[in-house]
């Protein structure tokens, strides 16, 4: 696993999509997602959760923003008492969104 300088795993995430982009995101909006959190602390060590980096073969990058933006969405709103804003989606992609969520578990 990356650490830092004081044996902690590194403070961020890279997630990589079927078309080569990569996003950088923080380790806990990233562990909103049962899945990646699965993959960076499960039982079993998963080579992502050494390098810190997972790449998604079958996301594109289009899909993969969308998804990051909702991890911290989700992060900043968690445990929110007050009135949620609406996370909104692009019509032309919420299918595949909520594919990709679904399997993402977030």
């Amino acid at each position: 696993m990356t650490m830092t300088s004081n044996n902690t795993p590194s403070e961020y995430v890279k997630l990589i999509s079927a078309d080569g982009f990569e996003f950088v995101i923080h380790r806990e909006a990233a562990m909103r997602s049962g899945t990646i959190k699965n993959m960076l602390v499960g039982p079993v060590q998963f080579k992502e959760s050494v390098e810190n980096e997972i790449p998604f073969r079958d996301i594109k990058a289009v899909i993969l923003e969308v998804v990051c933006k909702f991890l911290y969405y989700k992060w900043q709103y968690e445990g929110c008492v007050t009135e949620i804003p609406e996370f909104k989606v692009d019509p032309e992609i919420v299918l595949e969104t909520l594919m990709t969520a679904d399997f993402l578990e977030c």
